[in-house]
């Protein structure tokens, strides 16, 4: 796949399950699917939308992954600077390149039968960052940037993901 045709955000349709909420602390699951391998998809006003759902003022939202090959980043969503970090990505850990991950024959631990060779996207999610950031919250608000945004990055391939927001805060 030419890694340069790629609008530089999605915004998926997705489903929400509450897993908590009590005064000062809610817990979503937001379920999408993702398109493509190296896809940014905008978590933004998802993530402002569960704030407003839980009411906290002051205090701070987390959103994470518990994929081990995606990240979550705050980063500018700008189709140049995304498709440039897309090419770098892929210079530095090429997909058809050798991963003892991949190997069966050397891998011994955590397999599973429907398992995806994708040895470059968990090396690849080291790279990228954590599966986790912090945001503050003032003021009702997200405190962000300018050109900040939330942004879950899919470094394996396309298929239904999840991501968690914790808001806590008063």
């Amino acid at each position: 796949m030419d890694e340069t045709t790629h609008k530089a955000t999605r915004r998926p349709t997705i489903s929400v399950t509450l897993l908590a909420d009590s005064p000062g602390i809610r817990t979503e699951v937001l379920r999408f699917a993702t398109h493509a391998a190296s896809e940014f998809v905008d978590l933004t006003d998802d993530v402002r939308d569960s704030l407003k759902r839980s009411g906290v003022r002051h205090g701070q939202v987390t959103v994470m992954s518990p994929h081990t090959t995606t990240s979550v980043v705050i980063n500018e969503s700008e189709t140049g600077f995304l498709n440039d970090f897309r090419r770098l990505l892929s210079a530095i850990v090429p997909i058809e390149g050798y991963y003892e991950h991949d190997d069966h024959e050397v891998r011994t631990e955590n397999l599973q039968e429907d398992e995806f060779i994708n040895g470059h996207a968990h090396c690849r999610q080291l790279l990228v960052g954590s599966t986790s950031v912090s945001v503050p919250i003032v003021d009702g608000e997200l405190v962000l940037g300018r050109w900040q945004r939330v942004l879950f990055v899919e470094l394996d391939q396309a298929r239904q993901r999840r991501a968690i927001l914790h808001v806590q805060g008063v």
